[in-house]
């Protein structure tokens, strides 16, 4: 007689291959489409080749995580400027009236914001202190509190704001407007002596870095600073307005011009000639720079002013 497997056991055994073969196809994963993206393959035929890893992209720190540059207080102390451990010298005093001035006309008398807060500051000339200005009055605002100060250097052909500074970076201003750094936290640098002072230098040099300062581009990058930033004063130290055309194209978008007169350096027909060539700037503010030295009144030797030397004109940047 023949054995035969029972029925039942053909029925088990139908109902394990069964299982087994509905276990494999859970194991084994179902290709899934995956958007597009230059470092990832999406050909279905290469789902189960290894992806190499993207290469990291280079980030330059944003403006809440961005570098940090130094003052060099040696620097200072040899042309007679500002420096954040001594805000009761002289040249502190005669900032801050001109910082009080200037602050009356930026805020509103109601909310104390600073609604036109762009202000450019140059000169007829080379040599008459509109770089040294610029700086003492960054360094000036910024000691007032909850007040925010941005002091860009746009005097891209003789950039002179990084010579107060420590190991400045190479990235500025002419690689913003030239398109290759793409945002301005991007180039911007906190003071690390002065929190509320941050600083843009001017940035790699260029054929084009003076078309760059009068092209649309840097137009529009004044308005956003504007509306983006109405906490803050925003200073823009530019080339001499009879050494370089562009200063002429830039007083029109700014709020105030401070235009920096050298004692015995520039004449009339020069300041003149420098004041048509800006009148398209609404504010225009005029500061004697180099004075000889007068006698000075007793208030200030009783304030205690007079008892700080101040530099010798001469070697004061321009």
């Amino acid at each position: 007689m023949t054995d035969k497997t029972p029925p039942s056991l053909n029925l088990i055994e139908r109902m394990a291959q069964r299982l087994a073969k509905q276990e494999g196809a859970a194991a084994k994963p179902e290709p899934r489409l995956v958007p597009a993206s230059p470092q990832v393959a999406t050909d279905l035929r290469q789902v189960n080749s290894p992806v190499t890893a993207p290469e990291p992209v280079r980030r330059v720190p944003s403006e809440g995580k961005s570098r940090q540059v130094h003052l060099d207080f040696r620097v200072l102390r040899q042309n007679g400027m500002i420096t954040p451990d001594n805000m009761a010298s002289m040249i502190s005093n005669e900032f801050r009236g001109i910082k009080r001035k200037l602050l009356q006309k930026v805020r509103d008398p109601d909310t104390r914001a600073a609604v036109s807060n762009l202000v450019m500051v140059t000169s007829s000339l080379p040599g008459e202190g509109k770089t040294f200005t610029s700086i003492n009055l960054a360094i000036s605002l910024a000691a007032e509190r909850g007040l925010q100060v941005l002091l860009i250097d746009a005097d891209v052909v003789r950039p002179a704001v990084g010579n107060v500074f420590k190991s400045t970076p190479k990235e500025g201003l002419t690689d913003l407007l030239s398109g290759k750094v793409a945002r301005v936290s991007d180039v911007m640098c906190r003071c690390a002596e002065i929190p509320n002072l941050a600083v843009v230098f001017s940035g790699s040099s260029r054929v084009d870095s003076p078309e760059l300062i009068s092209s649309g581009r840097m137009v529009d990058l004044c308005q956003e600073l504007s509306n983006r930033y109405p906490d803050r004063i925003i200073i823009i130290d530019t080339p001499p307005v009879l050494a370089s055309p562009e200063p002429a194209t830039l007083a029109a978008y700014v709020h105030h011009l401070i235009m920096v007169v050298a004692a015995d350096q520039t004449d009339r027909h020069q300041l003149r000639k420098a004041l048509e060539s800006i009148a398209s700037c609404s504010n225009i503010n005029l500061l004697f720079n180099k004075a000889p030295k007068w006698n000075e009144p007793e208030y200030t030797s009783y304030y205690g002013y007079a008892n700080t030397a101040a530099a010798d004109p001469s070697t004061r940047p321009s």
